[in-house]
C-alpha cells in the first residue's frame, strides 16, 4: 500500500525536519541531565534542554506562520499544525521536569527518573523515524511499524509508572518528596502520551493519502 503527496512544499518539509531532530535532542540531554554525576555535569545538561527547547518553540511558530501564508501545502494543514503542536509540547514539558527537579533540589541518584527517561529517548528515535518515512515517502509499511512501536512503548510507558508509584508509596520518603516525585512521573508519563499522539497523526496521514 503506497500514498503520495502532492503538492509538496519543500519549506514545510524542512521545518517539519527540524522538530524531530529538536526532540530527539531534547530526549537526549534529558537522559544526561538525569544520568548526570555532579551538579556541574547537571547544569550542563539542562542548559542543553533550555536550547533545545527554544529552537523548537521557534520552529513551531515558523510553521504556524507558513500555514498562514501558504494556500497549498504537502498534506491537510491541520496533521501539519498537529504533529507541530505536540512535537513542541515533548521539550517543553521536559523543560519543566528539570527546572522542577532543580528548583527543589530533588535527589537523581535513586535512578527512578532514568525508567522513563531511557524509555523517552526510545520513543524519540521511533518517532524521527516516522516522520522521516512519511516526509521522504517511503511507502506505508515504515510508517507503520514506528505506529506499532509507539503504541508498544507507550503501554509500556503506562506500565513503568504504575510500577514508580506502587514503589514510591512504599518507601520510607518523606510526603513532600514522595508527592514531589509522583508529579515527576505524571509529567513523563505526558511526554510518554504526546509520542503516542504523533503516532495516531502519522497513522491519519497514511490513511488519507493510501
Amino acid at each position: 500500500m503506497g500514498y503520495s503527496f502532492f503538492p509538496k512544499e519543500d519549506k514545510f518539509f524542512n521545518l517539519l525536519g527540524k522538530l524531530p531532530t529538536d526532540v530527539h535532542q531534547s530526549a537526549i540531554y534529558f537522559k544526561e541531565f538525569i544520568d548526570s554525576k555532579s551538579p556541574a555535569e547537571m547544569q550542563t545538561a539542562l542548559a542543553k534542554v533550555q536550547t533545545v527547547r527554544s529552537q523548537s518553540k521557534l520552529t513551531s511558530s515558523q510553521i504556524s506562520e507558513e500555514l498562514c501564508r501558504s494556500f497549498i501545502t504537502p498534506f491537510d494543514r491541520e496533521d501539519i499544525q498537529d504533529i507541530a503542536s505536540l512535537l513542541y509540547k515533548i521539550p517543553k514539558i521536559i523543560e519543566k521536569v528539570t527546572d522542577r527537579i532543580t528548583m527543589h533540589e530533588m535527589s537523581i541518584a535513586g535512578g527512578d527518573f532514568s525508567y522513563q527517561a531511557e524509555l523517552i529517548l526510545q520513543e524519540a528515535t521511533a518517532m524521527t523515524t516516522l516522520l522521516n518515512s512519511l516526509m521522504s515517502k517511503k511507502g506505508s509499511k515504515a510508517v507503520l511499524e514506528s505506529v506499532d512501536l509507539l503504541k508498544d512503548l507507550e503501554q509500556k510507558g503506562d506500565k513503568v509508572r504504575n510500577e514508580l508509584i506502587v514503589s514510591l508509596f512504599k518507601s520510607d520518603l518523606d510526603i513532600k518528596e514522595i508527592i514531589l516525585r509522583r508529579d515527576i512521573y505524571d509529567m513523563l508519563e505526558k511526554v510518554v502520551d504526546r509520542f503516542r499522539d504523533v503516532a495516531s497523526v502519522g497513522l491519519q496521514i497514511v490513511l488519507k493519502h493510501s
